[in-house]
């Protein structure tokens, strides 16, 4: 009795290890669940562009030729009205203004002794009139020959007077002339001078622009030597913000004006903007050179921004197509397609049969089945090795065998997540 009631607690001790141990080093797996929601469901259409302003001023290279830029206001720097932004090479205007400067200093020399020269003359031959008119004076009541004489010079003066005067006054003229023709090059060279210093004409944030450079184009930099009235930099109006998006042509038609916008942009995805769909392109174009994949350009107007919200910032646009006020809705992770019908898997692991009607990037409507605010699988807990939702979970088994199609204005893919 004694050895068996030992080998009874012997066998007990050693099945009571290995089951001990088992347990111990068997690791539970926790399936991930998420909560069937019931409210407000939202489909939208996704969009992607970068952002840009709704009005900006664009600065170009002045005309001039022999342009070379040898300074640039930092690219994202902000700036202030009358703030320079751009310095040209400025050699050769230089030069041409004190050329021009010296050649006025001598026209308006040259004026001045024209103009003493008529005052010289003007007078010289207002004495000579005087003396001949006091001549004729004193001899027109004298012998008739003196008289004659005396008459005669006196109207070579007169003549005299006012020929010389006209010589005279047209030199004057003709230096006065070339004293405004020297004026006018010194105001051209200075006002030449001044272009190649830029100053911004409203205040803003400085965007370089892409210029040819050889066979490609790259954004402009200094000891660029840009064509004359070629763009260089634009300043936006940062009080006024889109962005401009592309929708492909099969879902152009479902975007229309006036659609509400949520935009996030790929800087910070953390924070939300709300915006609206302002226009969409009437013509079709090629996505890229070469592609064969036709899109529509959208515009879409940033109602509430910040000083995050800069152009040439990725952004991601999500076009509200649709929108149903009462849904009950769960993550698109949650619904599975096992022997033919459409279930999800409550929290106890019980299959529940449902069915599924629109569903956008991250949920899908539950027409029946479910009532809201049941906890459902994220993985399939049937299966003999469970896995994280991003894993298998995050293709939906609904998706893997049969299709089910899908409601008018349903987003065509997305991201996959589900609300923990």
């Amino acid at each position: 009795m004694k050895k068996i009631i030992i080998i009874g607690a012997i066998i007990i001790v050693i099945f009571g290890g290995y089951f001990g141990v088992n347990a111990f080093f068997t690791v539970s797996q926790t399936i991930p669940t998420a909560l069937v929601s019931k409210g407000r469901f939202v489909i939208p259409l996704v969009a992607n562009g970068s952002v840009d302003a709704k009005r900006a001023f664009t600065i170009t290279a002045p005309r001039m030729r022999g342009l070379q830029i040898t300074w640039l206001a930092p690219e994202g720097s902000m700036v202030s009205q009358g703030d320079t932004v751009i310095r040209f090479d400025a050699t050769q205007q230089l030069s041409d203004l004190a050329e021009h400067e010296s050649s006025l200093k001598i026209a308006q020399q040259t004026l001045e002794r024209a103009k003493k020269e008529y005052d010289i003359q003007e007078k010289q031959l207002n004495l000579d009139l005087k003396r001949a008119q006091r001549n004729y004076d004193e001899k027109k009541h004298e012998a008739p020959k003196l008289a004659e004489e005396a008459r005669i010079e006196l109207e070579l003066a007169e003549l005299n007077i006012k020929a010389k005067l006209e010589q005279f006054q047209a030199d004057v003229s003709k230096s006065e002339l070339e004293v405004q023709r020297a004026k006018d090059k010194v105001e051209m060279a200075r006002k030449e001078y001044e272009q190649t210093i830029v100053k911004a004409p409203l205040p803003g944030m400085i965007v370089y622009l892409e210029i040819w450079k050889g066979s490609s184009m790259d954004k402009v930099q200094e000891g660029d030597s840009p064509w004359p009235g070629q763009g260089l930099i634009k300043i936006p109006d940062l009080s006024d913000m889109v962005v401009d998006a592309t929708v492909s042509e099969v879902d152009a038609s479902k975007v229309d004006s006036g659609q509400a916008v949520i935009v996030t942009l790929d800087a910070h995805p953390e924070k939300e903007y709300r915006g609206t769909v302002t226009s969409k392109s009437t013509l079709a174009r090629r996505k890229e050179s070469g592609s064969k994949i036709n899109v529509f350009d959208v515009v879409v107007a940033i109602n509430n921004h910040d000083e995050n919200v800069k152009p040439g910032m990725s952004a991601s646009c999500k076009i509200i197509i649709d929108e149903i006020p009462d849904v009950v809705y769960a993550p698109l992770e949650s619904v599975f397609e096992k022997d033919g019908e459409v279930v999800v898997f409550l929290e106890s692991k019980k299959k529940v049969p449902v069915e599924v009607g629109r569903r956008n990037d991250m949920s899908i409507e539950i027409v029946s089945g479910l009532e809201g605010g049941e906890k459902v699988c994220l993985v399939d807990p049937t299966l003999d090795e469970t896995t994280l939702p991003g894993d298998k979970a995050s293709e939906p088994e609904l998706n893997k065998g049969r299709q089910l199609p899908p409601s008018n204005g349903a987003s065509s893919g997305g991201r996959r997540g589900a609300t923990r």
